[in-house]
């Protein structure tokens, strides 16, 4: 099997437990499992031994979380959604127009976005 199929895997097993993947988690995947074989569930390392995918996928999240991100879910319920997809929907106060009104330069073109990403 090709590392091509192991890296389907991680990014399947990911995926499963909710979890999209960086790049960069994606090139130690590649890294780590240079020359590894698939046999079913279970990736083989060379000089190594084998582990699940599962197991692997543990390991490098304890190695790496910060190359795990959560995968969107438009239809969780709002007790379940993040606070900046909460605050995307939150309409803007007068405060923030009276000071979107005096805003010049970078400021006033970032809290333009803004406004028309809570539009």
């Amino acid at each position: 099997m090709t590392t091509d199929a192991i890296e389907d895997a991680v990014v399947s097993a990911a995926c499963a437990k909710g979890y999209a993947l960086n790049s960069t988690i994606m090139a130690t995947v590649a890294i780590d499992l240079a020359g590894s074989t698939m046999d079913g569930d279970l990736i083989t390392i060379p000089g190594k031994g084998s582990l699940s995918v599962q197991d692997y996928l543990r390991d490098l999240h304890d190695r790496a979380p910060s190359g795990f991100s959560r995968l969107q879910q438009p239809d969780k319920p709002d007790a379940e959604r993040t606070i900046t997809e909460m605050r995307r929907k939150r309409p803007l106060d007068a405060a923030w127009h009276a000071r979107h009104a005096k805003a010049t330069g970078i400021t006033k073109t970032m809290m333009d976005e803004i406004a028309r990403n809570r539009a």
